[in-house]
């Protein structure tokens, strides 16, 4: 009866988002159907990849029903017990808590999730081409994609880590446009806030940071040399953007934060070692063994985080589905490369530029085999989607016209 009561109250949900946001409802409603049929049939029919028993989305969810069984108050003494990447279960365990054990209601709260991504590559995309139809072409990619149905029908954290990230996203481009320090403030927590759930993506707080001061840097310079004057704001604005940049690398360090290891480039090597392997593993010819070939090898092992698996890695049936995402994932590169000096030309579609950088090259450091790396890429997949948006809806309609692109 429960299962039957949330499966009403999303759908519920989802057919307000489509209401409220009328230019996007049926990107909004074909993205629910998707994720709520994906759901329904790895629960009931057959297990969808990384939806069997034994991968990441039945530890997630056993793992919650294993704290949350217990009742609410021995549910939160469990809180960070294994970490903070964690964190989901925990909060899962605390709807097991109040509902029982049911996968079907916690895999729904991530469908709905994933719907609102449909929202936020929209809402984003409109702050970062100001035009409809390229923010139409973002939400209806972002609503059909198959990596990204995948991973809002699963029990696992990948949905939530992704809209925090547009979230953050949005709110950086909004700081972009207008300067509002509040928006900086609203980003960086967002940001912040993934280090409940992957380490590697909190990391763009430093990257955002490093954006924030150097601005306003520029912006004291620029007042000094130009205008003989000096203004005490930005020279606040950097302190305090200093302090948390050193209050961040200590807390890191005492957290025993998992990516502050990289620091070390034996410690990096030695990861990424004890991740190649498997039938999925990168070739060996790519994994470095010393801090020379490492940096010569970023380049090439960048490509394979990016775009494979590639023919001659296919060695089981179901590598293919991992060759077609590569695929699509290259035609998507090749899409917004072909547009760059619009990018280029674009504060706003810089800085999604910069954090598609940023976020690919601290993966592929980390990464040692495609499985892994094609549900890492599907992480940050929105934002090469609103970068590519405008040229792949000038060929999908063919349109001789060129976008107005501000």
């Amino acid at each position: 009866m429960l299962e039957i009561i949330s499966l009403s109250l999303v759908t519920f949900i989802a057919m307000w988002l489509a209401k409220k946001h009328k230019e996007i409802a049926w990107a909004i409603a074909i993205a629910f159907v998707l994720r709520i049929s994906a759901t329904l049939i790895n629960l009931y029919v057959v297990n969808v990849p990384d939806g069997a028993p034994g991968g990441d989305a039945f530890a997630f969810e056993y793992q919650a029903w294993v704290w949350g069984n217990q009742g609410l108050t021995e549910a939160i003494s469990h809180f960070f017990e294994k970490g903070l990447p964690w964190t989901y279960s925990n909060f899962g365990s605390l709807v097991y808590v109040l509902v029982g054990r049911s996968p079907l209601i916690l895999s729904s709260i991530s469908v709905l999730v994933g719907v609102y991504c449909v929202v936020l590559a929209w809402k984003l995309s409109m702050e970062v081409w100001s035009s409809h139809s390229t923010a139409k072409t973002s939400a209806w990619l972002v609503a059909m994609y198959p990596i990204l149905i995948l991973y809002s029908s699963l029990t696992m954290r990948e949905v939530f880590i992704t809209m925090l990230l547009l979230y953050g996203l949005l709110y950086a481009i909004l700081w972009v446009k207008t300067k509002k320090l509040l928006y900086v403030i609203i980003a960086f927590m967002l940001f912040a806030t993934q280090i409940f759930f992957h380490p590697g993506v909190a990391s763009t707080c430093a990257l955002f940071l490093g954006i924030v001061l150097l601005y306003y840097i520029k912006t004291i310079f620029f007042s000094l040399r130009f205008k003989s004057s000096f203004d005490i704001k930005p020279l606040l604005i950097v302190i305090v953007g200093l302090l948390i940049g050193f209050y961040g690398y200590e807390y890191s360090s005492s957290l025993s934060f998992p990516y502050f290891t990289w620091l070390n480039i034996d410690n990096l090597i030695v990861r990424v070692s004890y991740m190649n392997q498997g039938v999925a593993a990168y070739p060996s010819w790519i994994m470095a063994e010393n801090l020379t070939q490492y940096i010569l090898l970023l380049v090439p092992k960048l490509f394979y985080f990016l775009f494979s698996p590639f023919p001659w890695d296919i060695t089981k049936f179901k590598h293919l589905a991992g060759m077609l995402d590569g695929v699509a994932y290259l035609m998507l590169f090749i899409s917004m490369l072909s547009h760059s000096k619009y990018i280029k030309s674009n504060p706003q579609a810089l800085i999604l530029l910069l954090f598609f950088i940023f976020l690919s090259l601290v993966f592929t450091m980390a990464v040692g085999n495609f499985g892994t790396g094609l549900r890492h890429r599907a992480k940050f997949l929105p934002i090469i989607i609103i970068l590519a948006s405008p040229i792949i809806y000038q060929l999908f309609f063919f349109m001789k016209k060129k976008l107005n692109l501000e």
